[in-house]
């Protein structure tokens, strides 16, 4: 699936949703984000209709006038995308490019050591 980019705000309906055993409903969003963001229900009703017409969530009948939304993409689907569209923008597909620019946070110890692990299991062929 190719996806378009999410804005900061539609990103954030999602990390709430992914975080939780679907469905979720634009009350629990509303209750657990809307509230304290100052956002009115409809705010809320026009962001999960925009993730639904870009094929981020599925949207069933619940009862009344409530909606039970699920996702159809993944975290995991998403951030690979987003990743690969960031590497392959800013570092013309350069993986070394990308971690060039990761050197320049100092890597600790461990984050080279995670690193090097991944890098053996690639070489062997596993992709975990």
């Amino acid at each position: 699936m190719k996806s378009q980019r999410l804005p900061d705000t539609e990103f954030e309906i999602m990390t709430y949703i992914w975080d939780r055993e679907p469905p979720v409903t634009t009350t629990m969003v509303m209750e657990a984000l809307g509230r304290e963001r100052g956002w009115k229900i409809q705010t809320v009703v026009t962001l999960f209709g925009r993730l639904t017409e870009r094929g981020f969530l599925r949207v069933e009948r619940g009862s009344g006038r409530e909606r039970a939304f699920y996702p159809i993409i993944t975290r995991e689907e998403y951030l690979r995308m987003e990743t690969e569209s960031f590497v392959e923008h800013y570092h013309r597909n350069s993986f070394k490019s990308l971690l060039t620019a990761l050197e320049s946070e100092r890597l600790t110890e461990s984050d080279l050591d995670e690193l090097s692990r991944w890098l053996e299991r690639q070489k062997g062929g596993g992709h975990s």
